[in-house]
């Protein structure tokens, strides 16, 4: 399995940033050996572990499109987060700041699309997936918008004092 991995990981890393390939790489690999303990028989272990890798992939996104809701201060979905990911989140009372500059300044839109943008790294085709945004072309509309509003002196100030 070893020498496919890197064909699996950048299978991966389409549809999500670098920085979650290896998180979701180990889940996939967790899932295949659960699959095997569990007696079942796979065929074409290749084809396999890209529906693995492609599940599991969504099951990160939709993940972590429940915690930029939850940051956002949007209603999140009452199901269960059953995906196993953990992600460490810091929230210290400066990123608490400045959530609440940004909930203030910008649309429930924009603020998503930003949190998922700057907090989590993902790119604007993997946002539009999980925004349901008509393509990256629109998430990188509303990143400009969002960057536009952030750039106006009074509230770059707010940003950028160290106090609240």
């Amino acid at each position: 399995m070893e020498k496919r991995a890197k064909h699996f990981k950048r299978l991966i890393e389409k549809r999500i940033a670098s920085q979650h390939v290896e998180d979701v790489w180990q889940e996939a690999l967790v899932r295949l050996l659960q699959r095997l303990q569990a007696g079942h028989v796979i065929d074409n272990l290749d084809a396999y572990m890209a529906t693995v890798c492609s599940n599991t992939t969504t099951d990160m996104l939709r993940h972590l499109g429940r915690r930029a809701q939850s940051l956002t201060g949007e209603a999140v979905e009452a199901e269960l987060d059953r995906t196993g990911f953990v992600v460490n989140f810091d929230h210290n009372p400066e990123f608490e700041r400045i959530q609440k500059i940004l909930r203030a300044e910008l649309t429930a839109y924009q603020h998503k699309v930003y949190i998922l943008k700057h907090h989590y790294g993902l790119d604007s085709r993997s946002i539009a997936d999980l925004v349901g945004a008509a393509g990256p072309g629109a998430v990188r509309q509303a990143l400009r918008a969002a960057n536009r509003r952030l750039r106006v002196p009074a509230v770059f100030e707010q940003l950028s004092s160290t106090e609240d």
